[in-house]
């Protein structure tokens, strides 16, 4: 019997690493732009597929008198919403998203009474944007990571027809987006993205001009865009922002010679049938369109269709069109492009009136409807260019292994702490390999790619770090206190042939580099913006381990149940702190021991009560942990997942 119990114990441990995907729970690494695609910590290309999601009475069923809840019953627009995310990712109900765009509804952020349109902001209310976005949209992006999705997140109403820098709705963003990007369950949220504004028409060009579509109007887009972006990067989130172009979301031909800049930029497009004046239904028509207007933008960045939908008829959709037309030729230009994320504009689209308790594929399942085509291209895609689920097997570092990071543009060259000098601040340099502790470096292991670089000449644990945590360009690397912050923080991408970039989890966008190569010694490291030159790139020799790197011993399994006696909640966690509540008939104290899948001991408590709500603080990085809860002779076995 304890033979089998060992061998559930260990299969139970291989399920992640077995499963393709599992969607609901499913973890969520945070994800960055690096050229022209979305990525993962382990430099996998990154595709999204979902659908969007307004909470609001109208947009959940009232505008088909079929209301799911209405006067701002917070918690019943919650339960539904839930429950529409609960639904489309229930995988037994054949559906595989994994994002939902999520729409800061003006219902929730406009005085009550004063009537206005979406694009009119005469009734907004900056307080009431407070309460609900704690309300509301928090409690909601909680659920879809819980659920496996990533959000992006947009602001109240849409753009009056014309905008201009510095304007009412400008300055309206302007507040929007100093709150929400400082808000500490938005703000680098590893399932948070940002979409800056919704469907601009007109802006008021460099040269004085209204338009759209000109030189003057993309310079103008620029400067409003990279307003707002500057502010929440000064705010320190490093979360993907995703920029609209002009004519509802149709037009980024321009955006090449304007780009947004700061890291973490993308493009968000809509597309219907008609956009452009195209024929959508013919391909010929629709690809020239598409390539004049979209495609610039997406061979230097990527970008994500925030709303498209389609039906012969074009009820319960915004556009009108067949899959043998349009939907067929959308999906060519998106498979085409290769960095391409879309949703559909609302679950009406997929689902049968959005209804989450009696869930069937919409429009009947009619092929030339968005819903059953939708369906099935979501479920391939699922396959392939999804989040992994743990990338630290992407290098070949080991957790408390020593190192010697050499250069690539210089293999004589190391990462040398200059003379050994154990202080705050002390400069890291190029420097010719001498085998010195100063050139000595213990990577430690922070979960999802990321890792900690300690100096193995510093005898009070200093790291390598990030001045004052500040991703400008130019800024020192040196050594400071070990605070394991993001200013500590590095991801560590393989590039191939054994060499490997070094980027800040700050902005994932900006890595290691030296000034001009300059290899003498006399240029520090520093931060810059991500090119993959040579002096960006560097290799990891191992010279030895510290005694914390020799395995220790496995855990004694003898008398292990996998047990439903035990609640841990949130589970996944944020930052190893969760709730854990031990049911047993016993009035018999209880420890608490959690383990690495491989089996060593990290964390243990004792004398916790039973019956009784325990807040467990464990301080562990990110990933997939063993708890074991022990009273008497009995242990019960759960499954931990911190992010």
């Amino acid at each position: 019997m304890k033979r089998f119990q060992k061998l559930l114990f260990l299969f139970l441990l291989l399920i992640p690493l077995i499963q393709l995907f599992a969607w609901p729970g499913m973890p969520l690494p945070p994800l960055h732009i690096e050229g022209k695609n979305l990525k993962d910590p382990c430099g996998k290309n990154v595709l999204l597929h979902g659908v969007a999601i307004t909470p609001s009475p109208w947009f959940n069923g009232c505008s088909y008198n079929q209301c799911r809840w209405d006067n701002y019953n917070v918690q019943g627009c919650l339960n539904y919403n839930n429950a529409v995310m609960d639904a489309l990712t229930d995988t037994n109900n054949g559906w595989k998203l994994n994002y939902i765009r999520l729409h800061i509804d003006p219902y929730w952020t406009n005085k009550p009474g004063c009537s206005a349109g979406e694009n009119d902001i005469a009734c907004f209310d900056y307080n009431r944007l407070v309460t609900y976005v704690n309300q509301v949209i928090i409690p909601l992006i909680n659920h879809a990571r819980s659920r496996g999705l990533y959000v992006v997140l947009r602001p109240p109403g849409v753009c009056p027809n014309r905008i201009a820098y510095g304007d009412n709705y400008h300055n309206y963003l302007r507040t929007v987006w100093q709150f929400l990007s400082s808000h500490p369950s938005l703000k680098n949220v590893d399932n948070v993205m940002f979409e800056i504004a919704n469907e601009p028409i007109e802006i008021l060009g460099t040269n004085g001009n209204w338009g759209a579509t000109g030189d003057e109007h993309f310079a103008a887009l620029h400067n409003y865009f990279q307003d707002l972006v500057n502010r929440i990067k000064a705010n320190g989130a490093n979360n993907v922002c995703w920029i609209p172009g002009t004519g509802y979301q149709s037009h980024y031909q321009g955006y090449p010679n304007h780009l947004i800049t700061g890291g973490n930029i993308g493009y968000a497009v809509h597309v219907y049938p008609g956009y452009w004046g195209a024929n959508a239904e013919n391909t010929t028509s629709f690809n020239n369109a598409w390539n004049a207007n979209v495609q610039p933008i997406a061979n230097v960045a990527p970008i994500m269709i925030t709303e498209t939908d389609w039906s012969p008829s074009g009820d319960e959709t915004w556009g009108t069109g067949t899959t043998s037309g349009f939907g067929l030729n959308l999906k060519g230009r998106i498979d085409a492009t290769g960095n391409c994320s879309w949703n559909l504009l609302a679950p009406e689209g997929l689902i049968t009136k959005a209804d989450p308790y009696n869930v069937t594929t919409a429009f009947n399942n009619d092929w030339e409807s968005c819903a059953a085509p939708t369906k099935q291209w979501f479920s391939v895609y699922a396959n392939n260019n999804i989040p992994s689920q743990n990338c630290s097997s992407s290098t070949s570092l080991v957790n408390n292994g020593v190192y010697e990071i050499e250069f690539k543009t210089n293999s004589n060259k190391v990462i040398d702490l200059k003379y050994g000098t154990n202080a705050n601040g002390t400069v890291i340099r190029p420097w010719d390999r001498s085998g010195a502790t100063a050139q000595q470096w213990i990577a430690i292991d922070a979960g999802n790619g990321y890792w900690r670089f300690k100096s193995n000449a510093s005898s009070t644990g200093r790291v390598i770090d990030l001045d004052s945590a500040d991703p400008t360009n130019g800024k020192a690397i040196r050594l400071w206190d070990n605070y394991s912050n993001d200013a500590q923080k590095w991801l560590v991408t393989d590039v191939g042939n054994g060499y490997y970039s070094i980027k800040s989890a700050i902005n994932t966008s900006k890595s290691w580099d030296i000034s001009n190569c300059n290899m003498d010694g006399t240029a520090n490291l520093q931060l810059w913006e991500y090119y993959g030159t040579a002096c960006q790139l560097f290799k990891f020799n191992k010279i030895g381990n510290t005694s914390k790197s020799v395995d220790e011993k496995n855990i004694l399994i003898n008398n292990i149940k996998i047990d439903t006696d035990v609640q841990v909640y949130p589970n996944p966690s944020k930052g190893g702190e969760f709730n854990i509540y031990f049911t047993s008939q016993s009035d018999e104290n209880y420890s608490l021991a959690i383990y690495s899948t491989e089996g060593k001991l990290l964390y243990e408590t004792k004398n916790l009560k039973s019956n009784t709500n325990q807040v467990i603080r464990t301080k562990l990085a990110r990933g997939l942990y063993l708890a074991t809860i022990s009273q008497n002779s009995t242990t019960t076995t759960k499954k931990i997942l911190i992010e």
